[in-house]
């Protein structure tokens, strides 16, 4: 009997499983497209920018994230800003535009019902952007104003001396943002030329689509409102992941109610047999530390360790506590539980289940699915996103432990807040 009811309930739960198509890609006029169709109400889009803090030099940091925050919503030759900003308050179509350290994107986030409307002032915003100067100055201030937003933050801050720290003397250190001398300086001019000069090239650029739009119909919106985009030779970035070995402590003095501190080790790039194994360890550890600091001793608000997905990835294990001598060592004893007992099959189990679990509910969104898609493409090929949930499931305990041992070799500390208690943790 209880079989009977239950086989129904089952397949409802499959159906969306079932019904998700996979990817798909193609080339318009020279520009490589990646679509995924749904049944949503939503489209998502996005226009992806190879290279990110590679593209330019570290004296100009955040000269693409303004190119492309500008572009987006700054007007363009068919439409000013204040169509953009109508566009946004009457039909909920959202441009938006901005640059990080692997990729820049311009995107357009709208109900199936409005696409036609959309697509119109987002292809315009990639193709002919006005860079108007009352609109430039606006997007400045704005950067300058998440600059400042970010520098107070202590967990933006740790992020920033993580990269500093780890990447020291490389491009690849550079901050996408930029700092508010750089981005003061900036002139229209020259980030007008940097975004048609340097980043308009279809070779550097790939469109990337999630929504309930055909491919045939995709491909005529973009033989009529794309094809202009110029084509320039473009080669790769090279990224040289060298892996960190010894262990060294960094300090900075905060006056905050809480301390900030972070442990980053190696880890595997996205397109690495590695990654998966990795990246399920990592989830492992996670859970072990909120146990131990959280529930067990009531250290932190919410530690954990997580990998930072980069063209030269790392692993962060994180807490902010009042007590850095006893969070810094419970961070030690689970680490070093991890590292000495093997990977149960249990525990694997529950591992990849919770994944799964996670991951189809982040696929529930439109704009989720083209993120994940851009990335993976600009990490090597947006296959390994489609590929994901099988990938997982051929991961071994053993798969686990030696990705494990054969990257987390070397650390760097990270603390702020009160300096002579981190010192102290530490000794």
């Amino acid at each position: 009997m209880k079989r009977f009811i239950l086989a129904p309930i089952f397949l409802v739960f499959l159906l969306p499983l079932k019904a998700q198509h996979k990817a798909i890609d193609f080339t318009v006029n020279g520009l490589k497209v990646i679509l995924r169709p749904t049944e949503k109400e939503t489209v998502s889009i996005r226009m992806f920018y190879r290279g990110g803090v590679m593209n330019y030099a570290p004296e100009q940091a955040g000269i693409e994230n303004m190119a492309l925050t500008t572009a987006a919503t700054g007007g363009s030759k068919n439409y000013s800003a204040a169509d953009y900003k109508e566009l946004n308050d009457e039909f909920g179509i959202e441009i938006q535009g901005s640059s990080g350290t692997d990729y820049g994107t311009i995107t357009l986030d709208c109900i199936s019902k409005y696409l036609d409307k959309g697509w119109n002032f987002f292809a315009d915003a990639v193709v002919n952007p006005a860079f108007e100067q009352p609109e430039f100055q606006s997007s400045k201030e704005k950067t300058i104003a998440r600059i400042h937003s970010q520098n107070a933050d202590p967990e933006s801050r740790i992020e920033k001396l993580s990269m500093s720290a780890i990447f020291q003397d490389s491009p690849y250190s550079t901050d996408p943002t930029g700092t508010e001398e750089i981005v003061t300086n900036f002139r229209i001019k020259q980030v007008k030329d940097y975004y048609y000069q340097t980043l308009l090239n279809k070779n550097r650029m790939f469109l990337v689509v999630a929504g309930k739009i055909t491919k045939e119909e995709l491909e005529k919106k973009i033989l009529a409102s794309l094809s202009s985009i110029p084509e320039a030779p473009y080669t790769l970035p090279v990224y040289d992941q060298k892996l960190m070995e010894g262990e060294k402590l960094l300090t900075e003095q905060r006056d905050l109610a809480t301390n900030y501190m972070s442990c980053v080790m190696n880890a595997p790039p996205m397109n690495n047999p590695d990654y998966l194994p990795f990246m399920l360890s990592i989830n492992a550890l996670s859970s072990h530390l909120f146990y131990e600091l959280r529930t067990k001793q009531s250290l932190s608000y919410s530690p954990g360790a997580t990998i930072k997905s980069l063209q030269i990835p790392y692993m962060s294990m994180y807490v902010s506590t009042t007590q850095p001598v006893k969070a810094y060592q419970a961070i030690v004893n689970v680490y070093k539980s991890m590292r000495s007992n093997l990977f149960s099959q249990s525990l694997l189990d529950d591992i990849k289940k919770n994944h799964k679990r996670t991951y189809y509910r982040h696929q529930e969104s439109s704009s989720a699915i083209v993120e994940d898609l851009g990335k993976a493409e600009i990490f090597g090929d947006y296959r390994i996103e489609e590929n994901k949930i099988a990938s997982i499931n051929k991961v071994s305990c053993q798969d686990m432990l030696n990705a494990v041992n054969k990257y987390l070799k070397g650390a760097i500390w990270i603390y702020l807040g009160d300096e002579p208690a981190g010192k102290a943790a530490f000794q």
